[in-house]
Parts: structure tokens; sequence; C-alpha cells
């Protein structure tokens, strides 16, 4: 019985964790097309990424 609510648990975690990366690269698709529609130059957000240092 806990061997099966493991295995319901995880797969459900694994489905939300693989929608919510779906909506996000969609997300930047829609993005990136209305910039390229208004003629913005689209940069990836590594760039602005920053480097944090341990204390």
């Amino acid at each position: 019985m806990v061997e099966i609510i493991g295995l319901g648990t995880m797969t459900a975690l694994v489905w939300v964790i693989a929608r919510s990366m779906a909506r996000e690269s969609e997300s930047e698709k829609r993005r990136m097309s209305l910039a390229c529609e208004r003629g913005a130059v689209v940069e990836s957000g590594a760039s602005e990424s920053r480097t944090r240092y341990a204390a």
C-alpha cells in the first residue's frame, strides 16, 4: 500500500514539473515572438544572471 501511494505521489510530482516547464517554454516562445514582431532585440536570461558568492 505504501509503495502504491509513493508511486502515485512521484508520478504526480513529475507530471506537475513537466507541465510547469511546458508552460514556461510556451511563455518564452510567446515573449520572443512578440519581441520579434516589434523589432526588438531579444536577449537570453543567462546574460542577466549575476554570480553569487558565499559569505
